[in-house]
């Protein structure tokens, strides 16, 4: 249950190793991985700042990942802290590192070491290697082919403790392994910094964090191109001063992860210019070693809470980019992934499969390798299916009895409306009619349902419920409407087991999507129903703050837009578009209308300071509009593009129109230059495309889905 509602809440699924405990729990050890066996060597077990032979150790251990639960001692030898430790061609390589000349209670005597050595697991013997030319400890080591790279780190002889007499250095190595008797050689390295991490990547030796010789933690990036003997930056570590200090690194399907104190586990940007956050650590923890394993996990090992050495191993999952819910991961339209080809061929994206899933408009989702699809089969039932994103593989499929035809207007669609929610190991998929269903991510079983009509005593929308389930602090919230008169318009519900937490307010449903935010240190949500904007406390319901507006048949369709403290509402009633404050008053001050901008099908999307949606005011008119943020008066209006849906990624539009062309633009507040454009299919679209893993997935309203592949060449 615990995993199941961190799951919930995070949207990160944690696996805990089923691996036994350091034998001597440590910090700044060595530590890698040769094969299935885990490595790791020496380190301090004794408390912070404390040094002597009795607690910095030469203790050398291995585990067969998987295959044991035994840790098998090895010959070690001399006492070390922070010595590298490098697997190459099936032995160990141990580099540099500090040894503790005093016992415990004597004056502490600290000395770097020049040793440098090669373990070999058939004969159990250690072999020297070249001596380093000067003693180090405190640095880091990589291997790029047969060579050694080493930089960072400082040389201590005779010292107490306080680091005042070191030698801070400025140079890096590098070893050929298969010319050991040319020795090291000496390279400029442009910063001076212990402490740090070493990883390689693309052919350069990334340099991160670590403290200064100013005796300062450092957030600093530095890579080096051994090749060309070039040195660079990259972007400093995010999340605060002690953020680098102790930090571990390694690289994992080709991206540079980075693991520090706060237990947040980063990645580097696959063009280098920004970290993202790709999951985080049950135990947080700092001078610890992070290793890739070879199913796409990462194994977290020794280093300390600040308080105690930590001797559990922890297998740690790396977020993989998704679009889990209706607009992407933070429900603004915006997609996180950077790596994906902006140069599309004349003849459109290569196309990787099609499929069919029945009528509807509600969105693709996608998490973890499956896209997740909600469509009618125009026979009575509704299919929720979930897909392999590489070839369109049906894993499996769920029915659920749903008409048809929910509704009179031809030009409304016919088939789902609401786009599912991944959350977790769960599904939350709604129909038209107002059955709800809880499914198991891996199987479509069903976990729990409820019917919003019968169960939560709602009232359909008259062309029925087309809103994208809410879910957030393992609560799931609903906009099930209700009569006139009566209470209990919207619900919460428990999102593990269908509980019903509260059920508040009046009025009718909309067809909009709910959006988390908070205010006066509160979590609270905003709903678009079908004759007001409310702001609700999460925690039991409560009306925060409202403003009515409503069109023919209660058309607010248009997911509320946050835009620094306010809230941009609009529909194609008579009413302006408005950005509404939220400043905790029961009716909305506005701050600003356009009466000549009107949202209908499609929701806005904020850059810079400005609003981005197609205006929908006058009706066969294609209208790309970008509004000033601050007071809503118009910049410019397109037409280059005809009416559809939108997403921003990577400072991009990638646009999908309603007669099924994809195009794309940069996204800027000057202009609408549209650099590519192609037809993909037939038919009407109003569904939103979805960018993952550099595939484009798009849905019509009859139900054909279309993978297209925009991953870098």
């Amino acid at each position: 249950m615990l995993r199941t509602l961190l799951a919930l809440i995070t949207g990160i699924t944690f696996l805990h190793a089923e691996l036994p405990p350091l034998p001597k729990p440590a910090t700044s050890f060595g530590a890698a991985l040769s094969g299935d066996w885990l490595y790791t060597y020496g380190g301090n077990t004794g408390r912070a700042h404390e040094f002597h032979r009795d607690c910095v150790t030469g203790n050398f251990f291995r585990l067969k990942v998987g295959g044991s639960n035994t840790w098998e001692t090895l010959p070690g030898g001399t006492a070390l802290l922070s010595a590298s430790l490098i697997a190459h061609d099936g032995g160990i390589i141990r580099i540099g590192g500090l040894n503790p000349k005093n016992a415990k209670g004597e004056k502490t005597d600290l000395c770097s070491t020049t040793e440098v050595l090669r373990y070999d697991p058939a004969t159990q013997k250690w072999t020297p290697l070249p001596a380093l030319p000067e003693a180090r400890s405190s640095h880091d080591t990589v291997l790029i082919g047969d060579t050694l790279f080493l930089g960072g780190g400082w040389s201590l002889q005779n010292d107490s403790g306080d680091g005042l007499g070191a030698k801070w250095h400025d140079t890096a190595l590098s070893l050929d392994l298969k010319n050991t008797a040319a020795g090291w050689r000496s390279h400029p390295q442009p910063f001076q910094r212990r402490a740090l991490a070493a990883v390689v990547n693309k052919g350069r030796v990334w340099f991160i964090g670590g403290m200064s010789s100013d005796d300062k933690p450092s957030l600093a990036v530095d890579w080096w191109e051994p090749a060309s003997g070039t040195w660079g930056k990259g972007p400093d570590l995010p999340d605060g001063a002690m953020a680098g200090f102790g930090v571990a690194a390694c690289v994992a399907d080709g991206r540079i992860l980075a693991s520090p104190l706060s237990g947040k586990l980063h990645r580097l940007s696959e063009d280098f210019s920004k970290w993202e956050t790709a999951g985080a650590l049950a135990k947080p923890r700092f001078f610890h070693r992070i290793l890739p394993m070879r199913d796409g996990r990462l194994l977290a090992v020794g280093g300390s809470s600040r308080k105690e050495q930590i001797p559990a191993l922890e297998y740690v999952e790396i977020a993989k980019e998704s679009w889990p819910q209706w607009r992407g991961p933070n429900r603004d339209g915006a997609a996180a992934a950077t790596a994906w080809r902006k140069d599309w061929p004349q003849a459109g994206l290569p196309v990787l499969w099609r499929t069919s899933i029945g009528a509807g408009m509600s969105s693709p989702v996608v998490a973890n390798g499956r896209i997740i699809l909600h469509g009618n089969d125009g026979k009575g039932s509704d299919h929720i299916v979930a897909l392999d994103v590489e070839n369109g593989t049906e894993l499996w499929r769920r029915a659920i009895l749903c008409k048809s035809e929910a509704h009179e207007m031809p030009i409304v669609p016919a088939g789902s409306g609401a786009t599912p929610t991944i959350a977790g190991d769960f599904v939350f998929a709604l129909t038209r009619e107002g059955q709800f269903v809880c499914l198991d991510f891996a199987t479509g079983k069903i976990a729990w349902q409820k019917n919003l009509i019968t169960d939560l005593g709602g009232k359909r929308p008259v062309y029925g419920y087309a809103q994208s389930p809410l879910v957030t602090g393992g609560r799931l919230i609903l906009d099930i409407g209700c009569e006139p008169e009566k209470t209990g318009s919207t619900a919460a519900l428990d999102a593990a087991t269908g509980a019903l937490i509260w059920c508040a307010g009046t009025g009718e449903a909309g067809y909009s999507s709910a959006r988390e935010f908070s205010h006066a240190g509160k979590k609270c949500v905003a709903i678009f129903k079908g004759e007001s904007l409310q702001l609700l406390d999460l925690a039991d319901g409560s009306l925060i703050s409202a403003h009515r507006t409503t069109a023919r048949d209660f058309s607010n369709s248009a997911t509320p837009t946050l835009i620094n403290d306010g809230i941009l509402v609009s529909n194609t009633g008579t009413d302006p578009a408005a950005l509404l404050a939220i400043d905790g008053t029961a009716e909305m001050k506005t701050r600003w209308t356009h009466k000549q901008f009107a949202l209908l099908f499609n929701s806005p999307i904020v850059l810079d300071g400005s609003v981005f949606a197609f205006n929908e005011k006058r009706r066969g008119h294609h209208e790309f509009t970008c509004l000033d943020a601050s007071n809503g008066n118009t910049r410019w209006v397109s037409d280059t593009v005809s009416t559809g849906t939108f997403v921003l990624a990577d400072n991009h539009w990638i646009f999908l129109t309603r007669d099924g062309e994809l195009a794309l633009a940069p996204a800027t507040a000057k202009e609408l230059k549209v650099t590519a454009k192609f037809k993909v299919a037939e038919g009407k679209f109003y569904a939103t495309p979805v960018l993952v893993d550099g595939r484009i997935f798009i849905r019509s309203n009859s139900g054909e889905v279309v993978a297209l592949d925009a991953r870098l060449l």
